[in-house]
């Protein structure tokens, strides 16, 4: 917690001298002592000192601590500045850093960093320590801030307002002043008028720290004023307290000579409306001038209003801008009608800004932007002209290229290399058009003309030339492709082949060490446990009796095994003959007696091992629920052949169970389902508690034997 402010009305001793920092006087007497103290490692005491640093030297870190005012401090616009009586240093942000106030005397302990534009100071440690009044401000001219070397001091500077806002998620007022040669962003809390709209136009002197904005290579692009109290805004000069009441100058008359005119404050210009795009621009003409008015107002206007404009003349590329302004609407009257042009009337210089008419032959269409344009040309001269329209539409979809059209906007000369004379004439010009009618069809291209003839009749030529070429060799593609897919049919059926008795052999290999490898390993255990000394007589008449369950477990496998992988076995009525025996041997073992359906027309169609191994063991699965679960009396195998499937029945009588709520670690049912999908089947079961539970298997038969 930093210790307790004290409080003091009188500057600090040492602080300030005669009101101005002591760095003006000593200049660049700090330096050598600044490079030794680097050099060495010491610390610097001083903003100038810190300020002095390279980047290289900013970034080892050198300790810092600073006695010094507090100038700005607010972490909603990440500004914290610190002034002594040499300079003035921007702090980074720190959790251990108090909320600070202007005025306040702080002490501030850490290290030197290079910023992100200028050397600042990365605080560990910030301790207030009293009261004191803030640095005189240094005066500055725009020039000065603009060379980034005022970056951070507490400075003064004198401009004309040309806009006031509130910023958005603050409690600040985004102010635009007018200075010397440019502009500068002003923030203020507080503002010296009631309504924001008396400072406009309004002469103000600003006391605020100099806070520069920067891009990620260091380099300055915009300048801010931080204004940290109520009594830095000053207004020298205040603005008319009815800014319409100046007299409406001719819009010819901007920027021409005029010895007794003063530059700088709002003029007022009086016009009929000829464009309008709402937040940004406003073209008014008044007999033959025209002028742009930039304005962020969205008020409602029409083509042909008569309207007067306030705002801030400034040199634009060609002819004088309006900027800043603000516009009242006087009344409603009929759109002027447009200047008649031809490319070379309007390069001339003398419609920039006013509404022309130009007719020239469509040479085609583009996109920039949201803006759709025409490319346009009039004998030598090529131009364009621009609509800006909604996204994703097309006014101009209809147009075609040769058309010759009409097209009325505003004239916006590109003036190029100037010289004096008749004879000069701008590099280019653009149409502004205000909507699709705008652009009009005064003659459709024509469809047969001598260029189309010539490239239909070249096109005929070569189509023909080509395709007798194409004949030919297509001929002989067809003999050597044939001779090629037979050879590559022969190499595939061989390849294919060899893959699926290796994926049998494979299938094989797995199911004996599956199934016959883990009965011999059980076998060899029950075997040594048996001939144990260890083992009881009782243990050895129990393992003896699990060896030999083991063993007929062990044929029982072996004999599914070979049964699916002999030849002999790959037809179907082999397959209800094998089911129908394994049916009746388990079952008479569980007491339940067996009823076989066997289908006598059963086709002679061959069956690879892998479908008679998986339908097995699927209708194994069947059969082992029946005796675990059923509590069935009597069971009915079923086989046929329907629709080229072949189709696979188990019904019990027994005490069903509810399918659609399986138990917790029952896989019996999904097994069977899986199994016969990898078949391209299904299996579906029906149960309830009358009529037992059916079974039934459906698989489409192979194609073709492996």
């Amino acid at each position: 917690m930093p210790d307790k402010p004290v409080t003091s009305s009188a500057p600090q001793p040492g602080l300030f001298r005669g009101g101005l920092p002591v760095a003006f006087a000593i200049g660049v007497g700090l330096l050598p002592s600044l490079a030794e103290a680097q050099a060495s490692g010491e610390e610097l005491r001083t903003a100038a000192a810190v300020r002095g640093l390279t980047v290289e030297q900013a970034q080892q870190r050198t300790p810092v601590r600073l006695r010094g005012i507090v100038t700005f401090f607010d972490e909603s616009l990440f500004s914290r500045f610190v002034q002594d009586e040499t300079a003035g240093i921007y702090l980074r942000d720190s959790t251990n850093m108090p909320p600070l106030t202007p005025g306040q005397l702080v002490e501030v302990e850490g290290t030197a960093s290079p910023g992100e534009y200028a050397p600042i100071v990365v605080p560990k440690r910030v301790r207030v320590v009293g009261e004191a009044p803030l640095p005189t401000p240094k005066p500055v001219t725009y020039e000065q801030l603009a060379s980034g070397t005022e970056d951070s001091q507490f400075v003064e500077i004198a401009g004309i307002v040309r806009s006031v806002q509130p910023l958005e998620g603050s409690q600040y007022h985004l102010i635009e002043i007018a200075t010397g040669g440019g502009r500068l962003s002003v923030y203020a809390r507080q503002l010296p008028v009631k309504r924001t709209e008396e400072l406009l136009d309004s002469t103000v002197r600003v006391r605020g720290v100099c806070a520069t904005q920067f891009n990620h290579q260091r380099q300055l692009f915009a300048i801010r004023l931080m204004v940290p109290r109520a009594e830095d805004l000053v207004i020298e000069q205040p603005a008319l307290k009815d800014p319409f009441a100046i007299a409406a100058r001719p819009i010819g008359s901007l920027l021409q000579f005029a010895p007794q005119e003063s530059f700088g404050h709002r003029v007022k210009l009086a016009g009929t409306v000829i464009y309008y795009q709402p937040g940004k621009a406003l073209f008014l003409q008044d007999g033959e001038q025209g002028v742009e008015v930039q304005t962020k107002l969205n008020e409602p206007l029409q083509v042909g209003d008569r309207v007067e404009a306030l705002g801030f003349v400034s040199q634009a590329e060609y002819t004088p801008v309006l900027q800043d302004a603000i516009f009242r609407k006087l009344a409603a009257g009929p759109p002027i009608e447009p200047s008649r042009l031809t490319p070379d009337e309007a390069l001339q210089g003398k419609h920039d800004c006013r509404l022309i008419q130009v007719a020239a032959r469509l040479l085609d269409r583009a996109l920039h932007g949201s803006e759709k344009y025409l490319i346009l040309q009039d004998g030598d001269f090529t131009f364009q002209a621009y609509l800006k329209q909604a996204e994703g539409q097309d006014a101009f979809a209809t147009l075609e290229n040769s058309s010759r059209v009409s097209v009325t906007g505003v004239c916006q000369i590109e003036p190029g290399e100037w010289s004096a004379g008749e004879n000069w004439r701008a590099k280019s010009f653009r149409v502004q058009l205000r909507s699709p009618n705008d652009v009009v069809v005064l003659q459709a291209p024509p469809w047969w003309t001598l260029k189309k003839v010539l490239w239909i009749a070249g096109a005929l030529g070569f189509v023909a030339l080509a395709a007798f070429s194409w004949v030919v060799v297509l001929r002989r593609q067809v003999a050597e492709r044939t001779r090629e897919l037979e050879i590559q049919i022969q190499e595939r059926q061989r390849a294919e082949r060899r893959r699926e008795i290796e994926q049998e052999r494979a299938r094989v290999a797995h199911d004996l060490h599956d199934d016959l490898g883990a009965g011999l390993t059980e076998v060899n255990m029950l075997s040594s446990l048996a001939k144990s000394p260890a083992t009881s007589a009782a243990e050895k008449s129990r393992y003896l009796d699990e060896l030999t369950e083991t063993a007929g477990r062990m044929v029982t496998s072996l004999d599914e095994i070979v049964w699916a992988v002999n030849p002999r076995n790959d037809t179907i009525a082999s397959l209800a003959s094998y089911f129908g025996a394994y049916a009746q041997r388990l079952l008479d073992l569980a007491a339940v007696t067996c009823g076989l359906d066997v289908a006598e027309d059963l086709p002679d169609h061959p069956l690879d091992p892998k479908f008679r191994q998986e339908l097995f063991l699927a209708f194994k699965e069947a059969l082992t629920n029946v005796v675990r679960h059923a509590g069935a009396t009597q069971v009915w195998l079923r086989i046929s052949v329907q629709s080229e499937q072949l189709v696979v029945v188990v019904a019990d009588n027994g005490r069903g169970f509810n399918s659609r709520e399986p138990k917790s670690g029952a896989d019996g049912v999904p097994n069977m389902t899986e199994r016969l999908k990898a078949l391209g089947g299904e299996c579906e079961i029906s149960s309830d508690a009358k009529n037992g539970t059916t079974v039934r298997f459906q698989a489409p038969l192979p194609e073709r034997l492996l």
